[in-house]
């Protein structure tokens, strides 16, 4: 992440949380946050342009892996049982297409949202 030298780890850290956990409760404590340290704009509800520059350098790549969409096609369409579903969870952290909760749910980062967006193109 050598480009992440224009920003500060807690302008990274603030993108990072929303953009993980953009689906979770707290959304208006991370937003204010985005808004103090002037990464958020509130008229389009969405980052700023400083903001999604850090968010396109959390997510890398524009181009998702043949790893990357091998295990997200099963994650989101296949039929598992727990224990399959447990795997699958498991080869989603080991790519850095997910992270743990605090209560040990599995959800996917700004990586993986990218990575299922690709995934739900292709299928359609």
């Amino acid at each position: 992440m050598s480009h992440t030298i224009d920003f500060s780890e807690e302008e990274i850290a603030a993108v990072r949380e929303q953009a993980d956990r953009e689906h979770l409760s707290g959304r208006e404590e991370r937003v204010a946050n985005l808004a103090r340290l002037g990464l958020w704009d509130a008229s389009r509800l969405t980052f700023n342009e400083r903001g999604m520059k850090i968010k396109a350098i959390l997510i890398g790549d524009p181009n998702s892996s043949e790893a990357e969409l091998a295990v997200m096609f099963p994650y989101l369409f296949g039929e598992h049982n727990s224990e399959q579903k447990a795997k699958l969870e498991q080869r989603l952290l080991e790519l850095s297409l997910a992270w743990v909760t605090e209560r040990g749910f599995v959800f996917l980062n700004a990586r993986g949202h990218k990575v299922m967006r690709d995934v739900y193109w292709l299928r359609h």
